[in-house]
C-alpha cells in the first residue's frame, strides 16, 4: 500500500511543469520562509521546470556558458554546463534571441536556473503558447484536490442557479435607459479600457478574466464591439486568451 504512492510521486516529478520566473521567485520566497527549505509550486514538488524568454547578458567560459533569462514577469540567472554531446543550435545562441530552456532551480553556490537543455525558439506563437500552459498549469495545480468533486458540482450548480435568477434583473436594469443619451467607451478609448481592466482584475489569476466579467463591467457597450475591441488587442500582442477562448489576460 506504501508503494503506490511513492512511484505516483516519482511519476509527477518526472514531469516538465511550465513555469514563468515570477511563479519560481514567489515559491523561492516561500520556500526560505518554511521549515523544510523545499520549492513547492503551487503546493506542488516539482520535477523538471521549463521556462520560454528573451536571453541577457550571453557569457561562454570554458566549461559552461552563463546568462540571464527574462520572460518579462522576471529576469533570472542562468548556467548550462557545456558536453560533447552540444548541439549546433546551442552554439548559435547570442543575447537577444528567445530561447526555451529546461532544468531546474538552485541555490548553491548562488540562486541561479541550472539549464539541462535549451534550443532557439521558432516562432513568436511559442511565447504566447508557453504563457497559457502555465497559466493551465497554474490553475490545475491549485484546484487539485481542494475539495470532493460533489461538493463543488453542487455548488458549481448552486451558483449557477443564483446566476441565472440574477440576469433577467440586470437585463431589466438596462433595457430602462436604453436611450440614445447612452454613452459607452468605443475605439482607442475602449481598448484602453480594457486592458487597465485585465491589469487590476487579472493580478494573481493565472486563468485571467472571463469574458462575462467584461461584458459587465462595460455596458452599455455591445458584446460584438467588446469582441472587436479585444481581438485589436490579441492581434497587437497586448491580450491573450488563456484556458478558453472566454477568458483574457494582459502580456
Amino acid at each position: 500500500m506504501m508503494q503506490e504512492p511513492a512511484k505516483k510521486r516519482q511519476e509527477e516529478r518526472h514531469t516538465i511543469l511550465p513555469v514563468s520566473i515570477s511563479i519560481l521567485e514567489t515559491a523561492i520566497a516561500k520556500s526560505s520562509e518554511s521549515e523544510s527549505g523545499g520549492l513547492l509550486i503551487h503546493g506542488t514538488e516539482p520535477g523538471m521546470l521549463l521556462l520560454v524568454g528573451v536571453v541577457e547578458a550571453w557569457s561562454r567560459q570554458a566549461m559552461s556558458i552563463e546568462f540571464r533569462i527574462n520572460d518579462a514577469t522576471g529576469r533570472m540567472k542562468a548556467r548550462y554546463y557545456v558536453t560533447g554531446n552540444q548541439t549546433k543550435e546551442v552554439e548559435e545562441i547570442a543575447a537577444g534571441q528567445y530561447v526555451s530552456v529546461f532544468g531546474s532551480v538552485r541555490t548553491a553556490p548562488e540562486l541561479h536556473f541550472a539549464v539541462a537543455g535549451m534550443r532557439l525558439v521558432r516562432s513568436a506563437d511559442e511565447i504566447s503558447y508557453h504563457m497559457i500552459e502555465v497559466a493551465h498549469s497554474s490553475v490545475k495545480l491549485q484546484n487539485s484536490g481542494i475539495e470532493p468533486i460533489t461538493p463543488e458540482s453542487k455548488k458549481q450548480l448552486s451558483s449557477m442557479q443564483l446566476d441565472s435568477t440574477a440576469v433577467p434583473q440586470v437585463a431589466q436594469t438596462t433595457k430602462e435607459p436604453s436611450t440614445p443619451a447612452k454613452v459607452g467607451l468605443e475605439g482607442v478609448a475602449l481598448r484602453k479600457a480594457v486592458v487597465g481592466f485585465l491589469k487590476s482584475e487579472g493580478d494573481g489569476r493565472p486563468e485571467g478574466v472571463e469574458f462575462g466579467a467584461l461584458c459587465s463591467h462595460f455596458q452599455p457597450v455591445t458584446p460584438g464591439d467588446l469582441t472587436k475591441a479585444l481581438e485589436h488587442l490579441v492581434d497587437a500582442g497586448d491580450v491573450f486568451t488563456t484556458i478558453d477562448d472566454e477568458h483574457y489576460s494582459c502580456v
